[in-house]
């Protein structure tokens, strides 16, 4: 008995603890915005800084929500790297997000501000609310554990790649209205009425202070899009190489001056060129996820893509046809329609979406070669992505050559560069006739920054007794990278949109 309450006063001490440090936390983040109204004569670094802060605050809350949904739905998933769960719930808890707030863009501008508030009080109280489950569950850091251990080498790489990222910031829009916005962010006018009525709502109370909303948007495009593309990017990479030379990729892919360029003359890029990445990596994640329940992310991530372009749509017949015929095609008959009952709810979604944009049932071009040209361009501003060249002929002597003497102790995930050979073709003919917009800006860079590794792989695995030769080649590549970022042409143009 004297244990028992023991035990109990603990609990109570640790639930007073959690709800009080969730409580301030939360609300603390939560009220930037009130913040930001009555500050709007700090510096403008300081008011990126708060903005920045408020825009991390709502991405967590995305996870907090996808996390609750795996648990409410039961979902339970194999993972090749720590970062495919914060992937994973972070687009999911997006999705859900979008949703929600265009059902509240239904009503009028009175109970939409209300609306706005209620809710986040509401899953404010809810995360916050202590159980005993939420006490000793695992934490946020955990969720990073792919990175507890790194080496130097790799500490230095993740700071350069965080540096880099920020420096990378491309100019703010000009001071216009919401309309004015949107065309600046969308000049071809391809995102759809709900990812407006999402960003809309998401920073609605900074409706009413152009230069706050101005800076809202420009920061999400910008932190959002192009900070969960670099982590779906690592997480891609963890399918075939090592933790460290997936970091490579991602600096080699941040570091190059087309990532800066793209973004200054084109910024819609940061979404629409990127989704050819995160739908190669969903075919990924589902086929070795182990779950049906994976279809209803699946079934998402065609909505979503719809949202950004609607001629992304059709991409979604390729992908359950080509997952339920081909990548899964040794799971049994009752998986595949357990797989597709979930995928429904978007694939529906998907398909209404599509229906409301019938021309684009035909194909809006002749065919276009056009990319090769782009590729060449991606090359010449980024020497090392000449080793990419290189990839793509050791991963085609791997296939039809597999006992070539050079490649005979070569090992990479042959089902995985399947998946990624078999959705690239996919979308690469799907850009020829339909819609460029895969293949260009963002979309070209990353295959080329991937595949640029493969023949950096081959040489450390050649060289896994030497370790200090490794590091040594390590370091030069870091350096390489380094050399022609235009580190100081970024730094200038960061520095101008804060002293302007």
């Amino acid at each position: 008995m004297e244990n028992t309450l023991v035990n109990s006063s603990n609990i109570f001490k640790l639930k007073w603890k959690f709800f009080t440090f969730r409580v301030v936390s939360y609300f603390s983040f939560l009220l930037i915005p009130v913040y930001g109204q009555k500050a709007l004569h700090i510096s403008p670094a300081g008011m990126a800084g708060m903005m920045t802060l408020y825009i991390l605050f709502i991405v967590s809350q995305w996870f907090l929500l996808g996390k609750e949904i795996d648990h409410r739905l039961k979902i339970y998933f194999r993972v090749n790297s720590s970062i495919d769960r914060v992937v994973y719930r972070l687009f999911l808890g997006m999705f859900f997000f979008i949703l929600l707030f265009n059902l509240i863009n239904l009503f009028d501008s009175k109970w939409i501000y209300n609306s706005y508030w209620i809710t986040w009080a509401i899953l404010g109280l809810f995360y916050s609310w202590p159980t005993r489950g939420k006490i000793i569950q695992e934490s946020v850091s955990s969720n990073f554990g792919e990175f507890r251990f790194l080496d130097n080498f790799e500490k230095t790489l993740v700071g350069l790649i965080l540096i880099m990222f920020v420096f990378s910031l491309p100019d703010l829009p000009p001071l216009v209205n919401i309309e004015m916005l949107k065309l600046y962010f969308d000049p071809l006018e391809k995102i759809g009425n709900p990812m407006w009525n999402f960003l809309l709502i998401n920073y609605y109370p900074f409706k009413s202070y152009p230069e706050l909303f101005r800076l809202a948007w420009s920061l999400h495009f910008y932190i959002v899009g192009m900070g969960l593309f670099l982590l779906v990017f690592y997480a891609f990479l963890r399918f075939f190489v090592t933790r460290r030379l997936s970091l490579l990729g991602v600096f080699a892919l941040v570091s190059s001056w087309s990532f800066s360029r793209t973004l200054t003359s084109n910024v819609e890029f940061s979404m629409l060129t990127t989704y050819s990445l995160i739908w190669v990596w969903t075919l990924l994640w589902v086929t070795k996820s182990s779950t049906y329940r994976a279809g209803l992310f699946m079934g998402l991530v065609s909505f979503w893509g719809t949202l950004l372009n609607p001629a992304f749509a059709i991409l979604v017949f390729f992908q359950v046809g080509f997952l339920v015929l081909v990548f899964l095609r040794d799971r049994t008959l009752w998986f595949k329609r357990q797989l597709l009952k979930y995928a429904l709810f978007g694939i529906i979604l998907t398909i209404l979406r599509l229906l409301s944009h019938s021309d684009l049932l035909g194909p809006l071009h002749a065919l276009d070669l056009g990319f090769l040209k782009q590729a060449a361009q991606e090359i010449d501003r980024k020497g090392f992505y000449i080793l990419g060249v290189f990839g793509l002929l050791i991963v085609g002597l791997k296939y039809f050559k597999p006992k070539i003497l050079i490649l005979k102790d070569f090992q990479i995930e042959r089902e995985s560069m399947t998946i990624f050979l078999v959705s690239f073709s996919i979308y690469v003919l799907f850009s020829l006739f339909w819609d460029n917009s895969l293949i260009i800006g963002f979309g070209m860079m990353w295959p080329l920054a991937f595949l640029s590794l493969i023949p950096v792989e081959l040489l450390f695995q050649s060289l896994s007794r030497v370790r200090s030769s490794r590091n040594m080649i390590y370091l030069i590549y870091i350096i390489i990278c380094l050399l022609d970022s235009h580190f100081e042409g970024r730094v200038k143009v960061f520095l101008k949109i804060f002293n302007s």
